[in-house]
Order: C-alpha cells, then sequence, then structure tokens
C-alpha cells in the first residue's frame, strides 16, 4: 500500500481518467461507496445501521461530493440520514431541506442525536486556513462530542484542516475517531501532530488501477507487506537453515543489551545465536541466556605478535568465531572506549575486505553508531548491505549535531537524503518509524505506541532485524518485518498492561505470537 502526497494523489486521479476513462464522477461514486462500506463493516457489534442517526457535514468540492454518495448507501442500508450543506448552509433531515430560516434550531437538533458525524467538507488538496465559519462548525461539533461520550467522528479521505503532506493542523481541526481516506494514505498522516489526529486508519478503494501506482515509492508497513516478506519456514529444516546470529554487544555497565538483542534474534526465528563475550561477563549471560553460544574474547594479549595488541588480538579471536555468520548485530550496551571504537574499526575494515557473499549482513546500532560518529565521514568505513537503526538523539549525532524532531516531514526527507549519501538502509526510528534506501524506496510504519518508550526497546528492534537478515531476507525487507511486528508484539502487551509500563524483556514472548497472527489474518 502507498504513501502519496497531494501532487501524487492528483497525477493518479489525472492518469486513471487519461489512460483508463475513470473521471472524477466515476472516481468519486466509487469512492463514495468505498467509504459507505467500510463504515458499515466497522461498525460496534451492539450497534445497528438501522438504529443510526448519522449526520453528514458536506462541503463544497470533491470532499463533500464523496460524502452524498457515500450518505445515499448508508441510507439505503437502512440509516437515518441528515445532510448539512455548510456553503450553502442547506439542512436535509431525512431527505426534506429545511427552510432557511430554521436550520440553525434543526442543525441543533440534528447535531444533538446524532450517532456519528462524519466530516465530509474539505479534502486532500486543501491546506489553507480553514475560515472561522468552518472553525466555529467544527467546534460545536467537538462540543458536543465532550457533551456525549457516545458520538463519533469519522473523516472522509482526511480531517478538515490537516495539512496532507505536512501533518500541520489549522487550529479549527478537530480528531476524527475514524479516518477512512481513499485510494492511498496521506504522507502527512505519518507526522505529528496531525497523526494523532487520525484515528482508526482505514482506506477505501476509488477504483484505481494498480498499475499506476508502479511509480510510487513509499509503501506503508501492513500486514499484507509483512506477510509477504517473512521468510518461510520449511518442514524439512534445520538450524543452519535459518542462519547464525552474532552479536559484538554488551559491557559491564551495560549486560542486558546483549541478552535483549539475542534473545529477540532469536524469537524472530534465527536458528543459531551467538554472543562474543569476555571471560568476565560469560557467567552473566550462561545464566540467564541458556540457548545462546559464546565466542569468548580474550581478556589479554598474551597471544600478540610483534606488532598486535590487545585489541588486535580480540577482533582476530572474533574473526576467527564469525565464520559462517549471516548476520552481525554491532552495538547495544558496548560503551564508548576508545578500545571498543578501534575494535568497531577494524572489523568493519575486515568485513569490507570480504567479497559481498561470503561476509555476514551488518546491522549497527546504539553505541555501535555513537562510536561512529565521533569519526569523519564515519560512513565510508561501512560495508555494502549496511543497516543502521539510530533513534533521533543518535541520528543527530551522525549528522554532527543537526537536531533531528521526533515526528515531521523533516524526519522524512533527511531520511532519504542521508540513506542515499552513506549508502545504507536507514531505519530511522520514532512514533512512525521511517526505513528508508540508497535507491530512493522508503517505508513507514503507521502503528505508534507509547509503551515502547521505555529502556531496551531498541535493543529488541535490533535483534529482531539482525534474525531476519540472518534468515536470508534483504536489508529493507529485514528492517520493514523488524519495525513491523516490533510494534505488533508491544501491542500485544499492551492490550494486558496498557500504555504504560512495557519493559523490553515484556516484548520478547510475543514476537512468535505477532508473526503467527500476522500469518494467519492471510490464511
Amino acid at each position: 500500500m502507498h504513501i502519496v502526497t497531494v501532487a501524487e494523489m492528483r497525477e493518479l486521479e489525472a492518469q486513471a481518467d487519461k489512460q483508463y476513462g475513470l473521471s472524477s464522477p466515476i472516481l468519486m461514486q466509487n469512492a463514495g461507496k468505498s467509504a459507505a462500506d467500510i463504515f458499515i463493516e466497522h461498525l460496534p457489534s451492539q450497534q445497528d445501521i438501522h438504529n443510526l442517526n448519522i449526520l453528514l457535514l458536506i462541503g463544497p468540492g470533491n470532499n463533500g461530493g464523496d460524502g452524498l454518495v457515500m450518505a445515499e448507501h448508508l441510507k439505503n442500508a437502512g440509516a437515518s440520514i441528515n445532510l448539512y450543506h455548510w456553503k450553502q448552509r442547506r439542512l436535509i433531515i431525512r431527505g426534506e431541506e429545511i427552510e432557511s430560516e430554521h436550520v440553525a434550531r434543526e442543525f441543533e437538533a440534528a447535531l444533538q442525536r446524532a450517532d456519528y458525524i462524519i466530516d465530509a467538507l474539505l479534502g486532500t488538496g486543501t491546506s489553507r486556513p480553514l475560515t472561522e465559519d468552518m472553525r466555529h462548525l467544527l467546534q460545536r461539533v467537538e462540543q458536543e462530542r465532550k457533551r456525549r461520550k457516545s458520538v463519533r467522528v469519522v473523516a472522509i479521505d482526511l480531517p478538515t484542516g490537516l495539512n496532507a503532506d505536512t501533518g500541520k493542523v489549522d487550529e479549527g481541526c478537530i480528531r476524527a475517531d475514524m479516518t477512512i481516506t481513499l485510494a492511498c494514505p496521506k504522507q502527512g498522516f505519518f507526522f505529528f501532530p496531525g497523526r494523532d489526529y487520525i484515528g482508526e486508519l482505514y482506506v477505501g478503494s476509488i477504483g484505481l488501477p494498480e498499475a499506476l501506482e508502479q511509480d510510487l515509492h513509499t509503501e506503508m508497513l501492513t500486514t499484507t507487506l509483512v506477510h509477504r516478506i517473512l521468510p518461510e519456514r520449511p518442514l524439512n529444516s534445520n538450524k543452519g537453515t535459518f542462519g547464525k546470529v552474532m552479536l559484538f554487544c554488551g559491557s559491564p555497565p551495560y549486560p542486558g543489551s546483549a541478552y535483549l538483542a539475542g534473545r529477540a534474534a532469536a524469537r524472530v526465528g534465527a536458528g543459531l545465536i551467538t554472543l562474543a563475550v569476555s571471560e568476565q561477563m560469560l557467567p552473566i549471560y550462561a545464566s540467564s541466556f541458556h540457548e545462546a553460544t559464546f565466542a569468548i574474547l580474550p581478556e589479554r594479549a598474551t597471544t600478540a605478535g610483534p606488532t598486535e595488541n590487545e585489541t588486535t588480538v580480540k577482533v582476530r579471536s572474533l574473526i576467527a568465531h564469525m565464520q559462517g555468520y549471516r548476520a552481525l548485530l554491532i552495538g547495544p550496551g558496548l560503551g564508548q572506549s576508545a578500545q571498543t571504537r578501534e575494535m568497531i574499526l577494524q572489523l568493519l575494515e575486515y568485513l569490507r575486505s570480504q567479497p559481498r557473499e561470503q561476509r555476514p549482513r551488518l546491522i549497527i546500532d546504539a553505541d555501535g553508531l555513537n562510536n561512529l560518529s565521533a569519526l569523519e565521514h564515519w560512513w565510508t568505513y561501512l560495508p555494502e548491505d549496511t543497516v543502521i537503526t539510530p533513534h533521533p538523539g543518535e541520528m543527530g549525532r551522525l549528522c554532527n549535531g543537526h537536531k533531528v524532531s521526533g515526528g515531521d516531514i523533516e524526519r522524512l526527507e533527511l531520511a532519504r537524503e542521508k540513506a542515499r549519501e552513506w549508502k545504507v538502509t536507514l531505519v530511522l526510528k520514532g512514533a512512525c518509524t521511517i526505513i528508508a534506501t540508497p535507491d530512493g524506496k522508503t517505508r513507514m510504519n503507521w502503528y505508534a505506541n507509547p509503551a515502547l518508550a521505555s529502556a531496551g526497546t531498541g535493543d529488541v528492534l535490533g535483534g529482531m532485524i539482525a534474525g531476519f537478515l540472518a534468515q536470508g531476507l534483504a536489508p529493507f525487507d529485514a528492517a520493514s518485518a523488524g519495525v513491523y511486528l516490533h510494534v505488533a508484539a508491544a501491542q500485544l502487551v499492551s492490550q494486558e498492561t496498557g500504555p504504560a509500563g512495557l519493559l523490553a524483556s515484556d516484548l520478547l514472548p510475543q514476537i512468535p505470537r505477532a508473526m503467527l497472527l500476522t500469518t494467519k489474518e492471510e490464511l
């Protein structure tokens, strides 16, 4: 499912007319019917369409036209329909037009008995400020919703006053409980504050042929997409079938990072997990992570040659253990000492020297990124196909101190620019995580969960992506599956605990369940 800008949506509609004869009236008929079908399909089980009072706010343009078609289908389904044409100040109650001198009074009565208020005022193409009378109308709707908690607001295409490109909202914009967007999700839905105004998001069809979307490069992460890219699990398998993951993570101040990342890699199905640890750290992991194996790095350079130091000996030991591994995760919990930075640089030098098909796929997170950010042109040290997973603070350090916002359009532009410049698959974490590739492809995650604002959840994500890399997924797909299922697992936890109190380790047992539910969704 592609995400579009306003310009891209207009071009899709223009090409639909030019190439397929799908004129605006035809698209409008398709849109209104689809919106009505989605509305009815998602009514709560205790609600009967025949018992519902629905007030539709109709604007002067195509969005209003979509609303009128939707109203006709809802009426035919049995709902009691009232229409308020904002521009003309016309009110139609159950098919009868109210005389102009009574409109204000009868509108109040219709508003106060409405079960649903459908916002079909202004659509995707509007970016100018709302007029004062439209703000007043929306404010009155909001007042009624506060007075009666049962009232639900449904936006057609997008909430009136939300900028479809930037996610900015007019001061008169009100939050929808449900948004039925048409054809494709709009880019601005994924940026704050707009993201917070959408409510439940559903995508209605306007009948566009799939071929028209072939030149679009931004996708929304969905169950369908993730199900398609998940690795197969053939019956005739062994642990080697699903790859081996090496983790160069963790240190005495941060032992939990390697544990969380390693367990997450196992939970997505990787066949073997190995932690590269010192003898000092081995008892901690061996007592808690029974399924792991260990590459024990020497504490001292007792075997060093005349030109080798302790760091080189440790790296040489790690490289010796790494043969046959399909994925390497560097960073979570490593710390930022000079020795650690030197080890990372030596590892990267080795990986760059190896043929692409003979070296493990690399993912760098957390302190791996923090160590690199201290270097000039740090990205030139990376081998091809590297995945990096910065949060906004780490991204700022990688960009020489540039402040990175948590949720606006700048994040998308920056992610695309830096993925091209750095030649990496970039996972820019946030409430709606962005995944960008060097060739301009982008995927964005819709689901946001504040419960994930907890220490260690990023380590879990890094391990999940590493586990998918080990199973043979391409970097873009591995990152996409990891991001989507990471939030899906959090959703499962939150169903039991709510939006606060999630521990990173709570995600681990829910990861396989999230994968299973994703698969079942498609069957």
